[in-house]
């Protein structure tokens, strides 16, 4: 069996992640020095940033013509953000709610969105180029949204510290030196971000050939999880930082924005077939677990236990064997 597919698929994998770390890190610099608070950073930033590589890997996906990765890369990233990443969180450290409504707010949105994807495909058979516009439409309310709240959250800590007469935070002084720096890596990492996403593709497509799995097996599994690492890596940080909150919400968040940017993104460029598996089984496993986290908030004031995320990895586990059988 030929072994450079192989090579070149983790080689482009490796270029997404430390790509992506890149550009966040490019990205945040940037804001901060445009003097963009860190709380609006995280509602519109971190989100898009984490999800980056999967709308790189999923619109080349499209743009090459092959649909059947970029929704199974869709689809699995939510799986494996849902029912791995998050679970992790739950299990090592039952995360206390600090913004409740928000997150409530979040898992709604999430379980309608997978109710409507389903439905536009058992309409229509495919998502046509007015449901991608449609989806961009609401990832342009879903940023402004998280962008008001930002500025009220923001307006109330300005608020907190005057009664407390700590006063404006003293000016940074900002060398040429870290301007480049910023900017150099900013590119950079976007470059190799898009690079890299085009090696997945290529090499995921020539890997299914050899082992004889379909393409959609493929985007489910090996690329999904290769493109939601950043999820993973800022879910260890947060823990090991103890903001599991901010980590709950962003994985919710990134989840939003793999149906409202991702999807929007393919369907807009490329009608997206949705094939007789995708609506029978990975679909309706998507939705039982964003159904499964929409009880969980809902059902807990404060605090997210650690049987939640046991039950999340749970059915993970029961969908990798659904997919193992289904493929053998």
């Amino acid at each position: 069996m030929e072994i450079m597919p192989f090579i070149w698929f983790f080689l482009g994998l490796l270029l997404i992640i430390k790509g992506s770390d890149w550009f966040v890190e490019g990205a945040v610099w940037i804001a901060r020095a445009l003097k963009i608070s860190d709380i609006m950073i995280g509602a519109t930033l971190v989100s898009l940033c984490t999800t980056l590589p999967e709308a790189m890997v999923s619109t080349n996906s499209a743009l090459k013509g092959n649909t059947d990765m970029a929704m199974g890369n869709v689809l699995g990233s939510i799986a494996f953000n849902s029912g791995v990443v998050l679970a992790m969180i739950l299990i090592f450290t039952q995360p206390k709610i600090n913004h409740g409504k928000s997150l409530k707010q979040n898992s709604k949105g999430l379980f309608f969105l997978v109710v409507l994807v389903i439905a536009l495909g058992l309409l229509f058979g495919e998502l046509l180029r007015w449901t991608g516009i449609l989806l961009l439409g609401l990832l342009v309310f879903y940023l402004l949204r998280n962008v008001w709240e930002a500025r009220k959250i923001q307006q109330e800590e300005k608020l907190e510290r005057a009664k407390e007469n700590r006063g404006a935070a003293p000016a940074v002084k900002i060398e040429k030196k870290e301007v480049l720096y910023s900017v150099f890596i900013f590119i950079l990492g976007l470059g190799m971000t898009v690079f890299g996403a085009d090696l997945l593709v290529n090499n995921g497509e020539i890997i299914a050939q050899l082992l004889g799995v379909p393409d959609l097996i493929i985007g489910l599994t090996m690329t999904s999880v290769g493109t939601s690492l950043p999820e993973l890596v800022t879910a260890i940080s947060a823990i090991r930082k103890k903001a599991q909150d901010l980590s709950v919400g962003n994985i919710m968040g990134a989840n939003i924005l793999n149906i409202i940017l991702v999807i929007g993104l393919m369907a807009t460029l490329e009608p997206v077939p949705i094939g007789s598996s995708i609506l029978g089984f990975h679909l309706p496993f998507v939705l039982i677990i964003t159904t499964a986290i929409m009880a969980f908030v809902h059902s807990r004031k404060k605090q997210l236990t650690k049987n939640m995320g046991w039950s999340l990895l749970g059915m993970y586990g029961i969908y990798l064997i659904g997919i193992l059988i289904t493929t053998l």
